[in-house]
């Protein structure tokens, strides 16, 4: 078995599973709002604060690595919730203009 390091799973984080949330996110509907603000970005959140701890234990990050710094992290996930909210929103306003 293969083990991927905190490094590799923090840039598959911010680089594949956070930009996923945004395809075909004009379709999804309310309730995938609500368990995705409420629940699975601040999983990923805390999971991803986690990683970056281990990986400056492990010596993967160094002094002014930003890929494992945690305002950065906190605030990417902040950008994230606000930006799936106003999607949410041009969704609603969308469907109510086409119907």
């Amino acid at each position: 078995m293969v083990t991927i390091s905190a490094r590799k799973r923090l840039e598959s984080i911010e680089n594949d599973l956070i930009p996923a949330m945004f395809v075909g996110v004009l379709s999804k509907d309310d309730a995938w709002l609500k368990h995705t603000l409420e629940k699975t970005l601040p999983m990923l959140e805390a999971r991803a604060l986690r990683l970056a701890e281990e990986c400056k234990k492990d010596g993967e990050c160094q002094g002014d690595d930003t890929l494992c710094d945690e305002a950065r992290i906190s605030a990417l996930f902040k950008e994230t919730s606000e930006k799936l909210e106003k999607e949410n929103l041009t969704r609603k306003s969308r469907s109510r203009y086409h119907h």
